[in-house]
């Protein structure tokens, strides 16, 4: 079993995600990018674009827009002006 950390993706209106997840990938402004447990930390714009949420050794697919990224060891935030599942 793949180690996982904590995941949030909220956007203006609401917390959008939030869950404990093996892997999470998406577009920052320097290109694709996936993160797991114990991640070097790190903050980054994002681009629109693809959010891959991988749970349970399954993908979950959802559209994200513009805006920002911070990865710790333990947790990931992501903040985006807007997210729908696929």
């Amino acid at each position: 079993m793949a180690s996982k950390f904590s995941l949030e993706v909220v956007t203006p209106d609401e917390i959008f995600y939030k869950d404990d997840v093996e892997m999470v990938i998406f577009r920052t402004t320097e290109g694709d990018r996936a993160v797991l447990k114990n991640h070097i930390p790190f903050v980054s714009g994002l681009k629109k674009g693809k959010l891959r949420i991988k749970l349970d050794g399954n993908f979950k697919e959802a559209s994200i827009l513009e805006g920002f990224v911070n990865v710790q060891k333990e947790k990931t935030v992501i903040l985006t002006q807007s997210a729908e599942w696929k």
